[in-house]
């Protein structure tokens, strides 16, 4: 069988409330404390983005998982969006099989010790910034499929 060549790939990563991201982006920019959903969601990309390439290795994308029955191209707002999502690694998506909790998918929705240390790295990225990310905040472990970090639209 040929290797796949989707434009999506299914990431694992850690669920924050949307609220609790809220939060923990205000210890970054105060300037958004109060502000609608989409501006924190504008605000980190752009922050992420700001970083050099190898420190912005350390920051990850925001991907946002919407609420259900919401279409996916929906503005990102407290109405569309049920959690925050910072990944932590990702494999090539090849099939809706792949989103099945089963016993064969395992490996993607259960955090590891990897994924653990990824996440307290940040933590203690974020605390040398002068923010916090309260890790006990995190609202789980789980896995969505996304646009693969390789794909560019349009070329």
């Amino acid at each position: 069988m040929a290797p796949s060549r989707s434009e999506d790939a299914v990431y694992s990563g850690y669920l924050m409330s949307v609220d609790d991201f809220k939060t923990f982006f205000a210890t970054i920019k105060p300037s958004l404390a109060e502000r609608p959903f989409d501006e924190y969601v504008m605000g980190y990309d752009s922050w992420r983005r700001r970083f050099p390439k190898a420190e912005r290795a350390r920051v990850p994308r925001l991907r946002l998982v919407p609420l259900p029955d919401i279409p996916a191209l929906s503005l990102p707002d407290d109405g569309t969006v049920d959690k925050a999502f910072l990944p932590t690694r990702y494999v090539r998506y090849t099939s809706k099989r792949q989103l099945r909790r089963n016993e064969k998918n395992r490996h993607l929705w259960e955090e590891n010790e990897e994924d653990r240390a990824k996440l307290e790295e940040f933590s203690r990225f974020i605390a040398s910034l002068g923010g916090n990310l309260d890790v006990t905040r995190v609202a789980g472990f789980g896995c969505l499929r996304d646009a693969h970090p390789d794909f560019t639209p349009g070329f």
